[in-house]
């Protein structure tokens, strides 16, 4: 029984998660249980669960007699946490080197082959999403869990500072799944080809162009500055 109702919880936590990505709950905007059970049409416990678990990730703010407040990401933690991703992708690829083998390079092909039948598709969360999932197959090769669940903190952060600062930007960007695919591509033949100098540089470029691109507007000066 127990196993079900954490198995709801994982489940209200990645919707409420999934609409905060989305958009649907900006900024500040105040949620509540009630409007959550009768949104998600699940009982109170696995909702205060998942509630309980979006706080102490500080993605919610509990308002005691008010609900719960979508907290703001501050262009320094945003900074800060795109300068951390750069690092922590760089060092797990110089571990999966050493375990790149023909599965490997199959799996890659496979996820790749599949965010191109999806290219036409608009929805700019779900290539978000998929540009994600490349990153952590990658990393999952390291044969270093610390480093895959620390990227995989890095990009939910980045999920929410990208819905917060890019949102907009992001609606208009309908070639997003495509450059992201041709980027992996091109990472991907570098793997076959065994250039892992030439894998770093396309990394590096990859995983810095969310930061370049924060670095460059006004949110990203203040980043900085802070």
């Amino acid at each position: 029984m127990a196993k079900d109702i954490k198995s709801i919880k994982d489940k209200v936590y990645e919707l409420i998660f999934q609409d905060i990505i989305r958009g649907e709950y900006p900024v500040n905007t105040i949620i509540s249980e009630r409007m959550l059970i009768e949104k998600y049409q699940v009982s109170k416990s696995p909702i205060r669960e998942a509630l309980v678990e979006l706080c102490k990730e500080n993605i919610l703010n509990s308002i005691p007699r008010l609900g719960y407040q979508v907290v703001q990401i501050t262009p320094k933690e945003l900074h800060d946490v795109l300068e951390l991703r750069v690092v922590v992708e760089l060092a797990a690829f110089r571990k999966t080197k050493a375990w790149i083998n023909d599965d490997v390079i199959n799996k890659l092909e496979q996820h790749i082959n599949q965010t191109i039948e999806m290219i036409d598709q608009h929805d700019i969360i779900e290539h978000w999403k998929r540009n994600m999932d490349f990153h952590l197959l990658l990393c999952s090769y390291s044969n270093n869990q610390w480093m895959y669940n620390t990227l995989e903190s890095i990009l939910k952060f980045c999920s929410r500072g990208a819905t917060q600062y890019y949102f907009d930007t992001w609606q208009n960007r309908e070639n997003m799944g495509r450059a992201n695919a041709e980027t992996h591509i091109k990472l991907l033949k570098a793997l076959k080809d065994k250039d892992y100098n030439l894998c770093e540089q396309i990394l590096i470029k990859d995983v810095s162009s969310m930061k370049d691109n924060f670095m460059q507007s006004d949110y990203g000066k203040l980043g900085s500055d802070i």
